[in-house]
């Protein structure tokens, strides 16, 4: 596996077109000088260092008063500012043709500079060939974790999107894992409505297969069974409600009951609303401690339940990152923040409800156990803004009783470690991808900090403040006749 993230690593590369590309100079480093450099494997910010990168490496990380830039040199000035690895979003749903001209650039601005596609329309080929346009820097684009077609169970009505897989047996989970496998895709993502002996072969074959699997819990499936199964991550915090409840096996029971004709409101009502009404923290206590053992990555995605019932007046309809979003997904927004809009009774119990979500997600960190930041940025998911949306997780984050610090490494040094990458991504090393944010103001003192950036270098490439600019009024005119 870490062989196959390797090889999609290397190829990742970013736009150098005209407006964007650096001056000729006598030398082809880039010299980052006298800023302040966060170590976020220790918390210590490193003050007067220069950041030399060569090419897609960092190729040195000195004291300023070492280092003496040739005549010539591109040379960034990072004097008072402050440098940390380049983001990643660990929950999206971003590969598909139509948004690609506007979602790829709006990541890099961001300094969201690596994704995990969680399920997504486009053919892993055409996948292929985005990584190969950024690599050759023809468009500007995050690196690109993909996973293969969702599994799911058999589902009335029919499943969501044709990405959607209906396994209807055993014989056809191994044959599909295979596939996945065999075609090239980086891991298996298994969803809500798989069967319980249907989940165990996809667990059975991916291990023989050597690829990993992740998403969804089933609702057949306890989370303690799939973190022994060696889930590698669960997306949302399904199953995690229920396995915390003392009435778990009656709501499962219930869920699975009603089946996949469950209306979407009962199944929220029992798998979110009933099993944290009935939240036990001793049996959480045990669930935390399980998961944090057996490494069993969490990726909340809490931006998503973030906007749940809203004031009529809420900013969120006038917000102003609205220009970066096509007229035709605009006005679906619109008809789904209608449905949003509550009275004063829904949307306080909706805050309870998410106040929650929040406290259990934090007594979870204490336990120990690993979280990756993942917004579930799609273009079906109302009021999601690509590479913004990573900001407000991390805010989320520390809201739910994560450190600054914290925060920072669940979307940067964790994800290194997630994808075996460590070697080349999560910190500011020598020997390292040159995957680098430049920030005006200090993200340990205070979260919302990394939403200052100035300059990006996105594998060994510079955008400072002014390209990044452009990238996004590009998307902004991309977007008009959409």
């Amino acid at each position: 596996m870490t062989r196959l993230f390797s090889r999609l690593f290397l190829l990742a590369g970013f736009c150098a077109t005209a407006a964007l590309t650096q001056e000729k100079s006598s030398d082809s480093r880039l010299f980052i000088s006298n800023v302040n450099v966060i170590n976020l494997e220790t918390g210590k910010e490193v003050p007067h260092r220069t950041v030399i990168v060569s090419g897609e490496r960092i190729a040195e990380v000195k004291d300023n008063e070492e280092v003496k830039p040739p005549t010539g040199a591109k040379i960034v000035d990072g004097t008072g500012k402050y440098l940390i690895p380049g983001l990643w979003d660990m929950h999206v749903h971003a590969m598909y043709t139509p948004r690609l001209e506007s979602w790829m650039p709006l990541f890099v601005a961001n300094g969201v500079l690596g994704i995990r596609d969680m399920g997504s329309p486009m053919k892993l080929a055409d996948v292929k060939h985005l990584r190969e346009e950024i690599a050759a820097g023809l468009r500007p684009g995050p690196r690109i974790v993909d996973a293969g077609p969702i599994l799911d169970g058999q589902k009335k009505p029919p499943p969501l999107a044709d990405f959607f897989v209906q396994v209807t047996g055993t014989a056809q989970a191994r044959d599909l894992v295979r596939s996945i496998k065999s075609e090239g895709f980086d891991f298996v993502k298994v969803y809500s409505w798989l069967p319980r002996d249907v989940y165990f072969v996809i667990v059975d074959e991916a291990k023989a297969q050597g690829i990993a699997f992740a998403g969804h819990v089933p609702m057949s499936v306890s989370a303690l069974e799939a973190s022994d199964a060696g889930q590698k991550s669960m997306e949302h915090m399904f199953g995690i409600y229920l396995a915390c409840s003392n009435r778990e096996s009656e709501l499962r029971s219930e869920l699975l009951k009603g089946g996949t004709e469950l209306p979407g409101g009962e199944r929220v009502r029992l798998e979110v609303d009933e099993a944290m009404a009935s939240y036990d923290a001793a049996k959480a206590a045990i669930v935390f401690e399980h998961l944090a053992r057996n490494k069993t990555w969490q990726v909340p995605t809490l931006t998503v339940f973030s906007r749940g019932k809203l004031p009529a007046d809420s900013p969120v309809f006038g917000d102003a990152r609205l220009r970066y979003i096509p007229p035709s997904t605009q006005q679906k927004w619109t008809e789904v923040g209608k449905q949003r809009v509550g009275t004063a009774d829904e949307i306080e119990i909706w805050n309870k409800s998410f106040a929650k979500r929040l406290s259990i997600l934090g007594a979870m960190h204490r336990a120990s156990t690993p979280i990756l930041a993942g917004t579930d940025t799609g273009w079906y998911n109302a009021y999601s803004y690509p590479g913004f949306e990573l900001h407000e997780e991390l805010q989320l984050l520390v809201r739910a009783g994560l450190t600054p610090l914290e925060a920072l490494r669940s979307a940067t040094v964790s994800p290194a470690r997630f994808l075996g990458m460590q070697g080349d991504l999560g910190t500011i090393e020598k020997g390292k991808l040159a995957d680098i944010v430049l920030l005006r103001a200090d993200p340990l003192q205070d979260i919302t900090n990394t939403e200052t950036i100035e300059a990006v270098v996105a594998n060994g490439r510079l955008f400072e403040r002014t390209s990044l600019d452009s990238l996004l009024a590009g998307v902004e005119n991309v977007v008009k006749n959409k």
